[in-house]
């Protein structure tokens, strides 16, 4: 998960352009206070990780939804400013980072597949 990270921050530092600095940093922050949180949940198969490229709930756990909509929140904002840059739709960014994630997930982790399946790595 440490490696999807720093894949991401890498991609928000080369593409955030001076106008999304400061709110590219305030994203970076926060996603990277919150993996910790993520990683534990991904691994007792709380959350999983959908073909859209977001968090989902796969079981309840109390304070858990508002981690995931957090995250989620700012996984949309970064996937609208790397479209910005590429020329992409926000859902095309997406749905490749999901297949980023899915290649880099640790094994145990609750993935969807491009037909909408879940699948345990």
């Amino acid at each position: 998960m440490t490696t999807r990270l720093i894949t991401l921050l890498a991609a928000l530092s080369l593409l955030a352009t001076a106008a999304f600095a400061e709110t590219a940093a305030d994203i970076r922050r926060r996603m990277a206070e919150r993996l910790p949180q993520l990683d534990d949940l991904r691994a007792r198969a709380i959350v999983g990780e959908n073909n859209r490229g977001y968090v989902e709930l796969r079981a309840n756990e109390a304070g858990a939804d508002a981690l995931v909509q957090a995250e989620n929140r700012d996984r949309a904002l970064v996937y609208e400013m790397i479209a910005k840059q590429t020329g992409a739709t926000a859902e095309q960014v997406g749905q490749n980072r999901a297949e980023d994630i899915a290649q880099q997930a640790r094994p145990g982790v609750w993935l969807q597949d491009k037909s909408g399946k879940w699948y345990r790595k």
